[in-house]
């Protein structure tokens, strides 16, 4: 983890391995993060370049990103992704794993070459997961590996390779149990082709919720009806599909507002409002406060 930088009011944190190492993945216990950045630097808000794996092995800790506090315990496991903002709890007496990797790390060069993606993590999107005795063992063991072989005297080429599909097993392992709790949660029976359509969704609200703010264009573009979207939104995240598209804007929104120095009128063109007026009320009636109050409120900490 690279020293924060100061980039418009937020602290940014790039990917860069402490000393000599060279691989576009790191692994190492929480404890050993201390020594290498000041605790205040880690207590403040600071925005990261890269994926971050946090897997708490002991004791708890609270873990806040994008202005959500994550209460963690032994055997809790989160990611925070590239553009995201995070507070680690520096107070607490806790430990645990890192995993930090480059936005390009899970792209193997025989599918780049193909044109195809492999990106696991998409199907878990990171949502704090409790995990049970058995899988936290094997989540351990996967990442304990995975720590092992960061230190092979393997050319770095082979060793990449070899750290790749890995971290492509572990993050498949953990979207299989997340897609066994969310078909429990949702309370009744829910298909495949449910669950696929929810996470489909989720993608293309995270391509184009900047466009498009209407339930009826994500559901055109899936193939099916409001109805059947609004269902899979209820089934589960126990809200309507329309809740999903504005938590995402109003996401966006606080980021810009509290990690740049944009003009408010600014911010909102960037969520996809042409008037100030519409973006700044669209915000007060969620967030209970302007944009402006907002700001100050988290620009100040």
């Amino acid at each position: 983890m690279a020293t924060p930088t100061v980039a418009q009011g937020m602290e940014r944190v790039g990917y860069q391995p402490f000393g000599k190492y060279n691989l576009d993945i790191e692994v190492f216990r929480v404890a050993e993060l201390w020594p290498r950045q000041k605790a205040e630097q880690l207590r403040r808000a600071h925005r990261i370049d890269f994926h971050q794996l946090l897997y708490v092995t002991e004791g708890r800790c609270a873990h806040v990103v994008d202005f959500g506090q994550v209460d963690c315990v032994a055997g809790t496991i989160l990611m925070t992704r590239p553009g995201q903002a995070q507070q680690f709890d520096t107070d607490g007496a806790w430990d645990g794993w890192l995993l930090l990797f480059q936005s390009d790390f899970l792209l193997p060069s025989g599918a780049a070459q193909a044109g195809r993606s492999l990106a696991p993590e998409l199907a878990w999107l990171g949502q704090p997961m409790q995990l049970d005795g058995a899988l936290q063992q094997r989540v351990a063991d996967s990442v304990a590996q995975l720590h092992r072989d960061t230190q092979l005297p393997a050319v770095r080429g082979e060793l990449h390779a070899l750290l790749r599909h890995q971290l492509h097993a572990l993050l498949i392992r953990l979207a299989i149990a997340w897609g066994e709790r969310e078909a429990a949660s949702a309370g009744h029976p829910v298909s495949a082709g449910e669950r696929q359509r929810y996470r489909r969704f989720l993608q293309l609200v995270e391509q184009r919720f900047r466009h498009w703010h209407q339930v009826q264009d994500y559901a055109a573009a899936l193939g099916c009806s409001d109805k059947s979207l609004n269902r899979a939104a209820q089934a589960f995240a126990d809200c309507t599909a329309k809740a999903v598209i504005v938590e995402r804007i109003m996401l966006e929104a606080k980021r810009l507002l509290a990690h740049t120095a944009l003009p408010v009128a600014v911010v909102g063109g960037q969520v996809g409002f042409d008037e100030a007026t519409n973006f700044t009320k669209f915000f007060r009636r969620e967030a209970l406060m302007s944009p402006g109050a907002f700001r100050a409120l988290h620009q100040l900490k």
